[in-house]
């Protein structure tokens, strides 16, 4: 089992920040391929949601288990996230969506959004 969890002011530059550690816990929980980048693209996605529409400190947590890799992102805000319909020249509103489209499973609880991928096994992606 690999875990990663961080916790941060909701704060634009965050996102970067996130992405970056998000891509090197892949690396060492032996992850590779065309996965990781879909991987660091739902977690860009869900903290940028979590800065636009949460409340208060967002805890992003990663969590490789056998063949199954979640993320979990909180904030203190209890509306959950939903799928928008975004129109052509609309300039956001496309997050939780490509997270949907990226994700095996996604959803969202509440204060807690998450998604996950399945592999055959951590260090060999599906």
């Amino acid at each position: 089992m690999h875990v990663f969890q961080a916790a941060f002011v909701p704060d634009p530059l965050a996102v970067a920040d996130m992405r970056g550690s998000t891509a090197a816990f892949l690396g060492q929980a032996g992850l590779t391929g065309p996965i990781t980048d879909n991987v660091v693209l739902a977690v860009s996605e869900s903290i940028t949601n979590a800065i636009e529409h949460g409340h208060g400190v967002i805890e992003l947590r990663l969590r490789a288990v056998g063949g199954t890799l979640t993320v979990s992102v909180t904030d203190e805000n209890p509306a959950p996230a939903v799928l928008q319909q975004a129109g052509p020249d609309d300039i956001s509103g496309r997050g939780m969506a490509l997270v949907a489209a990226l994700a095996d499973k996604w959803g969202s609880s509440g204060k807690e959004t998450w998604c996950q991928f399945f592999c055959d096994s951590i260090g060999s992606p599906t």
